[in-house]
């Protein structure tokens, strides 16, 4: 059966897996037709942006990417201010990362995209312009799913391991279009963003009219390309990767000094890449990650506002050293979260409660990713990965250390846990290095099946092919 297939005004087409014909569903309303849309430049720069958009959402880049790596990990505790994430932070079956339909859709705007510019006949630097960020926006998504939905390919279960997520690479107007749902292997799914990203450098150095760190930029793909090699465990790539992104950005590395107030900046200095939110694009008190951390509307105040439900393990806290300058951003709570640390990443601002740009992509954790891909090549790398490594502690106001063997792996991860913390890694990361989450909730061992996130179960009851495996236990 063929419907005649329709995007939304944004001017992008919805990907839904549902029913037994696996159609593409769109709702109908305020709606043109997809072959208008993506036939001229205006059409086709809009759709691109709605891509960027589809980052904000809570399940991606708007809180979960952030706090849930958090509240599933051992870095936080919750308060029961409210019932949000209480499951997450208590590690409980089904509780977890559900970004499969908005990163699918995100993907399949890019898709169309990509298809359009190809079909169209337009200026080669705008062409460049647009590719290169919509192949380096489909990279970032897919790694998302890959890293929830799959295991690492540095750490793996054999006998639960069912492969990647399913790579969908033509963008969706059409029944005929969509292709199988069977999970690719988890190599396949690497490559697929290796090729996305190269791309997207290629292309972005050919047409690189983006701002950054608002835009996807050379040095923003070669900072994530760092990030998913070192998921990989490709540690030469990674290493290359990171030195290619540090040449390339404009981004300042904060000091000891400029630590704590770069943090309260409306653009993080930092940022390669940062996700960007105006006044209408507020996600709200509800879900903002201003609520979720932080019982202050802003940082001055001194009253209880909401929530504030993710709060910092005192026992992670308390392994900051007291001239950690990191620790200046952990501050009690008010209210009835004065017995809380909470953590001051995200708060207002921009000037608007709950209106914060998230950086996706910083400088501290290229320094970090090359450390870590340093060490793992071998001894005689080791001054190098200390160089990294010694760079972070003394901006923290710490002594330089020298370490070597295992010591030296366990300082850098310690210190990627002080620096990255609140924004989305600790998790990941120990997924990806095949470690046991140690909670007072409950310990999560590696072999759990929890490591990974449930396939919704209305895409896999979907699937009358049955090609689109479940992970183990649910």
């Amino acid at each position: 059966m063929k419907r005649n297939i329709l995007i939304q005004l944004s001017l992008c087409a919805v990907l839904l897996l549902t029913g037994c014909e696996k159609l593409l569903e769109i709702n109908p309303k305020q709606s043109i037709d997809s072959s208008e849309a993506l036939t001229n430049e205006e059409g086709i720069h809009a759709a691109l942006i709605s891509v960027y958009a589809r980052l904000q959402n809570y399940t991606l880049y708007g809180r979960d990417y952030l706090a849930l790596s958090e509240a599933l990990s051992d870095n936080a505790i919750h308060t029961s201010n409210a019932s949000h994430l209480t499951n997450e932070a208590m590690n409980g079956r089904n509780a977890h990362f559900d970004n499969w339909q908005v990163a699918y859709y995100a993907i399949n705007q890019a898709n169309l995209v990509i298809d359009a510019v190809h079909a169209g006949s337009y200026g080669e630097k705008w062409k460049a312009t647009i590719l290169g960020q919509a192949y380096f926006l489909r990279a970032l998504c897919y790694h998302d799913l890959v890293r929830v939905y799959a295991y690492d390919p540095t750490a793996l279960i054999d006998e639960y391991n069912y492969g990647g997520v399913p790579l969908m690479l033509v963008g969706v107007d059409d029944i005929s279009k969509i292709g199988s749902l069977k999970r690719a292997p988890i190599a396949e799914v690497y490559d697929q963003i290796y090729k996305d990203l190269d791309l997207a450098h290629e292309n972005l150095g050919a047409g690189n009219e983006t701002v950054a760190p608002h835009r996807a930029t050379q040095a923003a793909v070669s900072a994530l390309y760092a990030r998913v090699a070192l998921y990989r465990g490709d540690y030469p790539t990674a290493v290359d990767m990171a030195d290619r992104a540090l040449t390339e950005t404009k981004a300042v590395f904060s000091t000891q000094a400029t630590y704590v107030s770069d943090w309260l900046k409306q653009v993080h200095p930092e940022s390669i890449f940062e996700l960007k939110f105006n006044i209408s694009e507020n996600v709200g008190a509800d879900r903002s990650l201003r609520s979720t951390y932080t019982s202050r509307a802003t940082y001055d105040a001194t009253t209880f506002t909401i929530q504030a439900v993710i709060a910092v393990d005192p026992l992670f806290y308390d392994l900051y050293e007291p001239n950690d300058v990191r620790r200046e951003l952990i501050r009690k709570g008010v209210g009835k979260s004065d017995t809380f640390w909470e953590m001051y990443k995200f708060i207002s601002k921009n000037g608007t409660p709950n209106l914060d740009n998230v950086p996706i992509l910083r400088l501290s954790e290229v320094y970090l990713n090359r450390a870590e891909a340093l060490y793992h090549q071998g001894p005689s790398y080791y001054p190098e990965a200390l160089e990294d490594l010694n760079k972070i502690r003394t901006r923290a106001g710490l002594s330089v250390v020298s370490l070597s063997g295992d010591a030296l792996l366990e300082e850098i991860l310690l210190q990627r846990r002080f620096d990255l913390a609140f924004e989305g890694h600790r998790w990941f990361d120990l997924k990806r290095n095949g470690l046991d989450v140690i909670k007072a909730t409950g310990n999560v061992l590696f072999t759990d099946y929890r490591i990974l996130a449930r396939i919704p179960i209305r895409e896999v009851d979907a699937d009358e092919d049955l090609e689109l495996k479940q992970n183990y236990n649910y």
